[in-house]
């Protein structure tokens, strides 16, 4: 195991990528580059600047991955209802849909 005993700048990391071979020079600089487009997003997100299919297509992801780095950084997903009798029908409405499933693949056992 590494251990690091004091953080690491930039000034530090150049140096070090600049040793890489060109290929893997390249696929750490474009995952950086995704990562920080994908840390914007989420900022944005949390922020209420942008809705969560927005800030998906910020990141270059599809939402369900995007709804998986959230879910990864602990963040909960915002969601918006007009009224508390619309939230309890929606939760009815998932309730249902779970049960039914559930019975269906009983059946197929």
């Amino acid at each position: 195991m590494i251990q690091i005993s004091e953080p690491i700048t930039l000034e530090k990391l150049l140096p070090l990528i600049h040793k890489l071979p060109k290929v893997e020079r390249e696929q750490l600089l474009k995952s950086l580059e995704e990562e920080s487009q994908l840390d914007a997003a989420i900022l944005l997100y949390q922020e209420g600047e942008v809705t969560l299919s927005r800030a998906s297509e910020l990141a270059g992801i599809h939402r369900f991955e995007f709804e998986e780095a959230l879910a990864a950084r602990g963040i909960l997903k915002i969601v918006e209802v007009d009224s508390a009798e619309a939230l309890k029908e929606g939760v009815s409405l998932i309730k249902s849909l779970h049960k039914s499933k559930s019975r269906t693949e009983g059946q197929e056992s």
